[in-house]
């Protein structure tokens, strides 16, 4: 394995933090790091302005930003992504099911999202975790991925990337399949509420911000 590089955003030491599995319908979306021999995909963090991304990755930041900036440069725009620091992050880890939901390379927190913007001479207003259909669905995902065999079942049976062909094997997946359709309701009992909790605390799945260029004056009087 490679040195660890310093953090992209803030330049303070990287960690190792888990280890992604070679193929969508393996074991776990992710383990804790060392567990899977085979992996070659770890992800590490930093533990100051807690930003997540693959070991060895070169970071280019005006290509993340362009990612996630979804004004495309004109004025004012719209940024959202998962949220690292979220309460369903922190529940499910390697389970989470926004891990790989985010349109760059980066795994953001409110706090690293400022300083990619800063990094790329933008500005942050307006850091929030709205309430919204994509962070119940990754809570309610996370939640089941703690009773299934394979992660994220639904969504990856539904993508076409896991079949039973390169399952874990038939009872696995037929497990799978009984957890998830009986299950999601009464886990949806708990992960609805909570993620409004979640997203009202500003713990939400997702971060949605408004951006502007450093140096512009705010709008007022």
């Amino acid at each position: 394995m490679t040195e660890n590089k310093p953090c992209p955003l803030c330049g303070r030491p990287l960690y190792g933090w888990i280890a992604m599995p070679p193929a969508p319908g393996d074991v776990g979306v992710g383990m804790p790091l060392g567990a899977h021999p085979q992996s070659r995909r770890v992800i590490d963090r930093c533990d100051h302005c807690g930003v997540a991304l693959e070991h060895g990755r070169t970071i280019d930041l005006e290509t993340e930003w362009a990612a996630i900036d979804r004004s495309n440069g004109s004025g004012d725009g719209a940024i959202v992504v998962p949220n690292r620091a979220s309460v369903q992050a922190g529940l499910g880890v390697e389970g989470w099911a926004g891990i790989d939901r985010g349109p760059g390379s980066l795994l953001l927190t409110p706090r690293s999202l400022e300083l990619l913007a800063e990094r790329t001479g933008r500005a942050i207003e307006s850091v929030r975790t709205p309430v919204s259909g994509r962070a119940q669905a990754w809570m309610l995902q996370t939640m089941l991925n703690g009773l299934t065999f394979h992660p994220n079942f639904a969504r990856e049976v539904r993508a076409g990337r896991l079949r039973l062909a390169n399952a874990r094997g038939r009872f696995a997946f037929a497990a799978d399949a009984v957890v998830t359709v009986l299950g999601a309701p009464l886990v949806a009992l708990i992960s609805v509420p909570l993620e409004l909790i979640a997203a009202i605390v500003r713990r939400g799945g997702e971060m949605a911000a408004t951006r502007r260029r450093a140096g512009d004056e705010p709008v007022g009087d």
